[in-house]
């Protein structure tokens, strides 16, 4: 993930031990931006995420505070555009980073905590996508196991980020769920969908959020996303029905059958003759 030096993708401690290994990469200007797109490309990214904000979890800065300016962020975009047009993620949770961001030329808005409405007439003017990401926001907000510091950005940006994100889908901004991965536990990812449809989205647009929608901005629709013919066959079956509950899809005792590729990985029905060898549905 890319930031400027002291941003939220700076994981250095006070002594300039990196424990991240490399996790963030920095640029200070718009030429050492264009300079670790490049690197970032060259080891292969497939999308590539920057930091127009601080952040609840990073102890140096704040949710407002700005991070790559909008030069910088044209300077990312641009270079994305030049070597095949990869998605540009903004990780961007204060309003005028968000601003920055959309008018840098991002794909997607990760967070979008402050989305305003000024932030979601642009978003809409210019088709970005919002990654709300609620779970990492909402959940797990516990004084006794959390850095002083993260609990009171947490306590402070959930409820801005349930008026604003409300406002999102009312107004029908272009929303694919996402989790923060590694920030909400392994196997409870789809409570995001809970907390979708508790801020106004009903239960099917929750999950078309997960499926086509997410799809859509990864630029993979053609592969995945939606159950045709041609596309991959990744599904799940739960034991109950989500449009009128959609909490069975976030709790693993009620998904019953997972199938990646055709391929099941999951399997918990007695009867086992769900897919075809080639992983057709029948």
């Amino acid at each position: 993930i890319l930031s400027h030096t002291g941003g939220h993708a700076d994981f250095h401690t006070d002594c300039g031990f990196d424990p991240s290994s490399g996790v963030g990469e920095l640029a200070d200007s718009p030429q050492e931006v264009r300079v670790a797109v490049r690197r970032l490309l060259r080891a292969g990214a497939d999308v590539i995420k920057l930091c127009a904000t601080g952040g609840m979890s990073s102890p140096y800065d704040q949710p407002d505070d700005e991070g790559l300016t909008v030069e910088e962020i044209r300077a990312v975009v641009d270079e994305a555009d030049r070597h095949g047009g990869r998605p540009v993620a903004a990780h961007a949770q204060g309003t005028a980073g968000i601003l920055n961001a959309i008018r840098g030329g991002v794909t997607s808005v990760e967070h979008g905590y402050g989305m305003t409405a000024e932030a979601r007439d642009l978003a809409g003017a210019h088709g970005v996508f919002l990654v709300p990401t609620l779970s990492t926001v909402f959940d797990g907000i516990d004084k006794s196991t959390m850095e002083p510091f993260h609990y009171e950005k947490k306590l402070r940006w959930s409820e801005i980020t349930r008026e604003n994100i409300s406002a999102a889908i009312s107004e029908g901004l272009r929303i694919a769920m996402g989790t923060d991965a590694a920030m909400v536990p392994h196997g409870r990812n789809l409570r995001e969908l809970s907390h979708l449809v508790s801020l106004g989205m009903t239960p099917m647009d929750a999950i078309v959020a997960g499926t086509r929608v997410a799809a859509e901005l990864l630029g993979l629709e053609a592969e995945i996303g939606t159950l045709r013919q041609g596309r991959h066959a990744d599904l799940v079956l739960c034991d109950g029905d989500p449009l009128a509950d959609i909490g069975v899809l976030a709790d693993p005792r009620h998904v019953v059958l997972v199938a990646q590729r055709g391929a099941v990985r999951k399997d918990t029905l007695t009867s086992q003759d769900i897919l075809t060898p080639s992983g057709g549905g029948r």
